[in-house]
């Protein structure tokens, strides 16, 4: 039984306790300049592997969401407004190391979660929510920057403590910015993930991403500059396509290389091919660019249930009138709330980058009592936990 509820969620002890600094946030990719590999006790490592067991499941974005997830290190003017975009799409905020309250989200869809972070980059190494048997559920993957923000990577076991939710931890280095899930099994990433785990061969890799996220099939897409350095700085799906729905997806498409060509590969991938429900895949594109070094795009964009969370760019109206007709014919009914995106987009991610969504329980289809509804229905934490939160050499 729980013995506290999301709102009162206590102190987890921090691995390497240090207020992030909200002036000056710390890239997507590890800065040198102020970042060094932390010592070999103290990277975190996830010793459990315990297979995420059968019932569970990972949800699409587009499916119906519960929280959402925030990461309190940079970039406060866009969190305040993604979060209170969230609450008022019916979500739930967890802020983590966030302020007492955000003006403009209900007190009653706020929490701040004290757990300690190193970065704004939630979607990378926050939890993947998972639906199960009357519960929820949390799936952690190794970050690809675990020796450098040893707090990132622990954040999914922390917070799957605090809401005594059941973790499985993968043992694959994945970020969450690269992968993408449909509500019929299938998981699509880059080939990037193949890469941070060359150690493994791709069927090993793939092997373990179904059994964790319970997925049938994985497709691996290029990024732009495989198979070298990414050009947009992650080499992240998210960074260029974005599914609406199960038979929909969004594909940003530039006029300068090596995105040109990426974009293209992908569009001719979905291009006549089936949807899950055996129409053909109905492909929408929104433009996207680079300047000075930094991809822009719209595509990096959060869909909480009924409302979509898009970047917005200065002095690219135009184009952002284009992004938001394409949402809505892609989403019939959606509301689009763009979110000014220009600092952030710099250092390499947008308004997915930095948010991570948690489902609704099993049964029901609001988040109106969303702590309630946790603390009624999570499964204890089982003992093997306390493994999760080992200091080790990796």
């Amino acid at each position: 039984m729980l013995k506290t509820s999301i709102a009162c969620l206590l102190l987890i002890p921090s691995l390497a306790f240090s207020a992030p600094d909200l002036s000056n946030p710390l890239p997507n990719w590890v800065d040198p300049a102020r970042e060094a590999p932390v010592p070999s006790d103290k990277i975190f490592v996830n010793r459990l592997r315990t297979p995420t067991p059968s019932g569970f499941r990972i949800p699409a974005e587009y499916e119906p969401v519960g929280a959402v997830v925030l990461g309190w290190a940079g970039y406060t003017d866009m969190l305040s407004s993604v979060a209170r975009a969230a609450a008022g799409a019916g979500a739930n905020v967890l802020a983590v190391w966030g302020p007492q309250s955000v003006s403009g989200v209900p007190a009653e869809r706020y929490t701040p979660v004290d757990i300690s972070i190193d970065t704004v980059w939630v979607r990378d190494y926050g939890p993947f929510g998972l639906t199960g048997p009357g519960r929820l559920g949390i799936v952690d993957s190794i970050y690809r920057h675990y020796n450098y923000r040893p707090d990132d990577d622990a954040l999914p076991v922390n917070l799957g403590r605090a809401m005594s939710v059941d973790v499985f931890g993968v043992p694959v280095i994945l970020d969450g910015g690269n992968i993408m899930f449909d509500s019929h099994g299938n998981l699509f990433m880059t080939k990037r993930t193949y890469l941070w785990n060359s150690n493994m061969s791709q069927e090993r890799v793939d092997a373990a991403l179904k059994e964790y996220f319970k997925v049938k099939n994985v497709y691996a897409f290029d990024y732009a500059g495989y198979p070298g350095q990414p050009r947009d700085g992650t080499g992240h799906i998210d960074m260029f396509m974005k599914l609406l729905n199960d038979n929909t997806v969004l594909i940003a498409l530039a006029d300068t290389e090596p995105h040109k060509s990426n974009s293209e590969k992908a569009l001719a991938w979905f291009k006549g091919r089936q949807a899950p429900d055996g129409r053909p895949y109905k492909v929408i594109t929104v433009k996207g660019w680079e300047t000075y070094g930094t991809w822009y795009t719209y595509t990096n964009s959060l869909i909480v249930n009924n409302t979509v969370i898009m970047p917005s760019y200065r002095g690219k109206a135009a184009e952002e009138a284009a992004a938001i007709a394409a949402y809505k014919e892609g989403m019939p009914g959606v509301n689009v709330v763009p979110v000014n995106s220009d600092s952030s987009i710099r250092a390499g991610g947008s308004i997915h980058c930095v948010t991570q969504t948690i489902p609704v329980l099993p049964g029901r289809t609001d988040a109106a009592d969303y702590a309630g509804a946790v603390r009624e229905s999570s499964a204890p934490v089982s003992p093997a936990m306390d493994q999760l939160v080992e200091m080790s050499s990796k």
